[in-house]
């Protein structure tokens, strides 16, 4: 029987466990070529006039080269290898005649090819005294010597390959902040594990995937405003302690800028996620301020993750979907993961819908004058035709771009199209006032100003014709600009619109100051107001407060007849909604409006 096939006893079957788990650490198995171990090998090559030169790495079972020159093999089984020799010891072994060394001259590597006759190869060695293998050069021909210097040198560039191979490690696979394993490391350990069999099932079928989100991101980024990036990575790694103590020995993964992962057995996750939760219910303290944590979990059992790659985003939903749903924790649920993908889709598909000349398309809705019926104006509302999905409900792509910088290009869009429709019906002889959405995020700076000017003097329409509509969540963010922009905006002569007044949380204080010419009252408030008795008791209030602060009071949401009548009655002057009429293209917008008049 070959050396390499002889049983190890224990102390030995233990140290080489040890060696093969450090060399699993650094990820470099089957990875890509290196320009830097590429350029060491052809050196080698050169200096010691050898037909090959290897970076090999010694696995279980086999070696595998990190860079070769002038071999087409990516590796060898480990039972022909000289390097599994070269990684007994720390010097570096040297062979001058391979068919004269009773080790080598039986092995096939030997007797056929590429006909190894001198081989010297110098351990890969790490900080800790690790040899993960070695930097080798390889003649087919027979040496005399092979001197001190040469042995030194061989050394030296072994040096530089083990530097290499740690940088690699540590970018790749380390977070900078908190030296834990990163998310790519996390799916490094996870693929590794999936070889390893649990009767029917895999090891990661039998674990759960768990994220703890320590912190909101929004508090997280008046932390950094307030105290600094010093402070807050301080902070974090402060939190990273907390959750380390909490979790004992189990190996902690950083996945995200306040996200910490780690697998759990699937029978003991919850049991570990209530031991997190009890830490974090104690205050956090870091350089004198307290921090009271609203921690999210996030569940994703690895059965139900078909695809590795999805495990990362599903974790970061789940925590999200937690926080936003006020509870601790959420389990990663199939839906959950598609729709996440369809969002993503579909966010990645705006730029090229607004370049496209027949994907996107407005539709009009009426407003009318609720004590004589003539229609007022009409509200323009974006629409949608994906190539792939169909019409897409703006319900659903106008939140995911409001969460981008795209939601300024989609306004845009709208207002240059919405106005070039008032000016075409302005031509045909009928000033139609058209009200366009916009969002906070428009207010930032100067594009939708200058816009509104460029498009009225482009199409030389009164600027009455044109209303400009925000909702309240504007108003909260910088009321100071938003007062500016809004003072821009009503000195082109354009109308402005408080949309949605109800549905976020109102502060009077801004609301008095801002110069707008309607205050629109959520749907919410309207359409159960026939039958629900504390909006029969706010919409009074809310129509009269708006015409006290100077507005004209809109309506949304009228959908009945009995409804129109009640809020005619309030003294509210226009309505809006399903009662009056649904949102029709621009043809039939001219012809409802005509048989009205």
């Amino acid at each position: 029987m070959h050396a390499d096939l002889l049983p190890l006893t224990a102390p030995l079957a233990e140290q080489e466990h040890q060696r093969l788990s450090v060399l699993d650490t650094y990820c470099v198995l089957d990875t890509q070529p290196d320009v830097l171990c590429d350029l060491v090998t052809e050196l080698a090559a050169r200096l010691f006039d050898t037909e090959i030169a290897l970076v090999s790495l010694v696995a279980e079972n086999r070696q595998w080269f990190k860079s070769r020159r002038g071999l087409k093999a990516a590796g060898t089984p480990r039972s022909q290898s000289f390097c599994s020799h070269v990684i007994e010891q720390e010097q570096v072994m040297v062979v001058l005649d391979a068919t004269r060394d009773e080790r080598f001259a039986g092995n096939p590597l030997v007797t056929g090819e590429p006909g190894i006759r001198f081989y010297a190869g110098a351990p890969l060695q790490a900080a800790d005294g690790v040899r993960l293998g070695t930097l080798c050069v390889i003649g087919k021909s027979p040496r005399v010597q092979f001197s001190a210097a040469d042995r030194a040198t061989l050394a030296q560039l072994a040096a530089i390959v083990m530097a290499r191979l740690e940088i690699l490690r540590v970018s790749s696979y380390i977070d900078s902040l908190t030296s834990l394993p990163n998310r790519s490391r996390l799916l490094a350990d996870l693929q590794a594990l999936q070889s390893v069999g649990c009767g029917a099932e895999s090891l990661p079928q039998r674990l759960t995937a768990v994220v703890v989100d320590v912190c909101d991101r929004g508090y997280l980024a008046d932390m950094i405003k307030a105290l600094g990036w010093d402070y807050a990575e301080g902070f974090l790694l402060q939190a990273k302690e907390r959750l380390r103590q909490a979790l004992g020995e189990i190996a902690l993964y950083r996945i995200g800028t306040t996200a910490f992962a780690y697998l759990e057995r699937r029978d003991l996750w919850q049991q570990q996620a209530e031991q997190v939760e009890r830490s974090f219910a104690e205050t956090l303290e870091y350089q004198g301020i307290p921090h009271r944590l609203e921690i999210s979990v996030g569940i994703v059992p690895l059965a139900q993750c078909a695809d590795l790659d999805e495990l990362v985003p599903s974790l970061l939903t789940a925590a999200d979907m937690a926080r936003e749903s006020g509870s601790l924790q959420c389990c990663y649920e199939q839906p959950l993961g598609r729709l996440q993908k369809h969002s993503f889709e579909l966010l990645w598909a705006i730029p090229a819908a607004l370049q496209s000349v027949d994907q996107l398309w407005l539709e009009y809705q009426p407003k009318v004058a609720l004590a004589s019926g003539q229609c007022a104006g009409v509200e323009a509302l974006l629409r949608w035709r994906h190539p792939v999905h169909g019409v897409i409900s703006p319900a659903l792509f106008i939140p995911l771009a409001e969460k981008t910088a795209l939601i300024r290009q989609v306004s845009l869009w709208v207002l240059q199209h919405g106005i070039e429709q008032a000016a075409a019906w302005a031509g045909q002889g009928r000033a139609i006032p058209v009200a366009i959405n916009v969002s906070a995020r428009d207010f930032d700076n100067d594009d939708l100003v200058q816009t509104l000017a460029a498009q009225l003097r482009r199409h030389r329409i009164p600027a009455s014709l044109i209303e400009i509509e925000f909702t309240e969540s504007a108003m909260s963010k910088n009321p100071e600009k938003l007062y500016g922009k809004i003072q821009e905006i009503k000195r082109l002569g354009v109308k402005v619109a408080i949309d949605d007044f109800g549905a976020g949380f109102s502060n009077l204080s801004y609301l008095k100051n801002i110069p707008a010419d309607y205050l629109k009252i959520d749907q919410s408030f309207i359409r159960t107001m026939e039958s629900n008795y504390s909006d029969q008791q706010i919409v009074p209030s809310m129509i009269h407060l708006g015409q006290k602060l100077g507005f004209a009071v809109v309506a949304e949401g009228v959908e009945t007849e009995k409804c129109r009548r009640i809020l005619h009655h309030l003294g509210c002057e226009y309505g809006q909604g399903y009662g009056i009429a649904r949102p029709m293209s621009a043809a039939d917008t001219w012809d409802w409006i005509a048989a009205r008049d």
